[in-house]
């Protein structure tokens, strides 16, 4: 459900104070969703504090994570031909190269900002001690849960993809036990697909991880990292996931003594051998 579907929702448990800030939040969307809690408590004419309880009411745990839903809703709102003219826009006058790559490059600085060592450490953790890995995507999200896929069998692990919702997915999730893990890649738009998927995961006590920009109705996995991919509203590429992606994969060769390192060399030693010309 998008940020207004909740609050239309929950209008009967809304006091004057919480009505007068959703009024000030959903009069400008755009707006909005960057204001810090102070500032649309002063615009409603509330005390600050009501920002934080009426996040609460309507199921987030912090006004950072209600406004997070609310940008979530102006993307979705966004199609692809809007996205792509406000970029073309942004860049009139100059390189578009040099634009698409002051994008990327602002994009991967705030990284950090959002999503910590310590949650790579945890997630490589996951990803390690795993029996197998499925990792799932659709759309956009299915060609990077393809490489990453790839990246983990290259060392070592088991490791497999599934890009659709259907019976490949039931194929897939045959197998599945408590000691394996289920990886959802989902990005601007919820996907019931992957809600589908890591719900029977968590049916038969598989750990989740969910890597995605999106700050509400995603799936409830036992880790998050999210991350926006580029400035709200415009064309969003890859390098974010993919730099987590990446990150996952050097954190298992740094952590998983040996095991990654060993692999990678027979795999170059195969390659190796493929590419040699016959006598």
């Amino acid at each position: 459900m998008s940020l207004t579907e909740i609050i239309a929702a929950q209008q009967g448990k809304l006091s004057e104070a919480d009505r007068r800030l959703v009024d000030v939040l959903l009069a400008d969307k755009a707006a909005g969703s960057f204001l810090p809690a102070h500032l649309v408590a002063r615009k409603a004419g509330v005390h600050a504090s009501t920002a934080g309880r009426l996040a609460r009411k309507l199921g987030f745990s912090s006004y950072r994570d209600m406004r997070g839903a609310l940008q979530d809703t102006i993307l979705a709102d966004l199609d692809a031909s809007v996205r792509v003219r406000r970029r073309l826009k942004r860049a009139e006058g100059h390189s578009l190269l040099a634009s698409v790559v002051e994008g990327e490059i602002s994009a991967l600085a705030a990284l950090p900002s959002q999503v910590s060592d310590a949650d790579i450490v945890h997630a490589a953790g996951m990803l390690r001690d795993a029996d197998s890995i499925l990792a799932f995507g659709e759309g956009h999200a299915s060609s990077l849960a393809e490489i990453f896929v790839r990246r983990l069998v290259r060392s070592g692990y088991e490791a497999r993809h599934v890009g659709h919702a259907d019976w490949q997915a039931a194929d897939a999730l045959l197998s599945l036990t408590a000691e394996d893990i289920v990886v959802a890649f989902v990005f601007r738009h919820a996907s019931p697909g992957a809600s589908r998927v890591v719900n029977y995961a968590k049916s038969v006590g598989a750990t989740t991880l969910l890597v995605t920009d999106r700050h509400a109705g995603m799936p409830a996995c036992d880790t998050k990292l999210v991350a926006a991919r580029g400035n709200e509203g415009e064309f969003h590429s890859l390098s974010v996931p993919m730099a987590i992606c990446n990150t996952l994969i050097l954190e298992l060769s740094r952590t998983d003594h040996g095991r990654s390192l060993a692999k990678l060399a027979k795999v170059d030693m195969l390659q190796r051998m493929f590419r040699e010309r016959p006598d």
